[in-house]
């Protein structure tokens, strides 16, 4: 009532106009009209059915309003996305991007934190977080690398996709994108669904022994399902300049082996 009552007695009135908005050191700079709209505020931010309603008051203070405001913001639990959703509605309203893009990252890093990475990896794509993005992209690679079994990358293939193959300096993703079409069309190649899926699969297979960003680690699982082409019947796929690229890569891998620094996959010993 006292908060609503300063406009009726600043109607028409310009002396309690003047003494409701002047700015008063005592009240550490706000005005007297500013002071109660601040204590009914905090009155509704204490009530999670009335917090909501808060905002209105908070940005018509032009001293402390604002900052009160994002701190309400802030505050505001991230577990419920519904809740979520809200508030990044009135980040929107009051044109608070900033506020609105940590809120995002908060949310992107209790649901990473809580195990549900689809979850987090989309507020982060939401709040355009690229260095977070990069560190998971780059863990996801490393992961994946240790150890290349089709078990694996089947667990990991999901939020492969939900990352997707553009994420900045993420090179190992542009890679791993690749390398799960490949093992696509050798499963399409090796069922004999098309009579083009294996062609394709030599394809990718070449491709990815050509590229420079193609990783060592994952030259011997590539060469390894290459037997399986080389083996295809009734005619060969692989040309005389596509075998020798193999060869070469074989006995490049050789050599790598005796290196202490060499790093092996979880494959059969006589995969080499």
């Amino acid at each position: 009532m006292v908060t609503h009552c300063m406009e009726l007695l600043a109607a028409d009135n310009d002396y309690a106009d003047i003494m409701l908005h002047e700015e008063r050191p005592n009240f550490g700079g706000i005005s007297i009209e500013e002071l109660h709209r601040l204590v009914y505020a905090q009155v509704l931010c204490s009530h999670s059915s009335t917090w909501q309603i808060a905002p209105t008051y908070l940005s018509s203070c032009l001293n402390q309003g604002l900052g009160l405001l994002e701190i309400l913001l802030l505050k505001q639990p991230i577990q419920d996305n519904r809740l979520v959703l809200k508030t990044l509605e009135l980040c929107r309203l009051y044109e608070l991007e900033n506020v609105g893009t940590n809120i995002m990252k908060i949310a992107g890093c209790y649901h990473w934190k809580h195990g549900r990475k689809g979850t987090g990896v989309y507020w982060f794509q939401q709040a355009h977080d690229k260095v977070r993005l990069d560190r998971i992209a780059q863990q996801l690679f490393e992961r994946i690398g240790k150890s290349v079994a089709d078990d694996n990358f089947k667990q990991w293939e999901g939020l492969l996709e939900l990352l997707g193959s553009d994420i900045g300096s993420a090179g190992g993703l542009e890679f791993l994108h690749r390398y799960r079409d490949f093992k696509r069309s050798l499963q399409q190649a090796l069922e004999g669904r098309t009579g083009e899926a294996a062609r394709q699969t030599v394809e990718f297979l070449i491709q990815l022994m050509r590229n420079p960003s193609t990783p060592q680690r994952f030259w011997l699982p590539l060469l390894h399902d290459s037997v399986k082409l080389l083996n295809c019947k009734p005619r060969p796929l692989l040309n005389v300049a596509e075998t020798t690229l193999l060869l070469n890569k074989l006995q490049e891998l050789s050599m790598a082996k005796l290196r202490p620094d060499f790093c092996s996959n979880h494959l059969p010993s006589h995969a080499l």
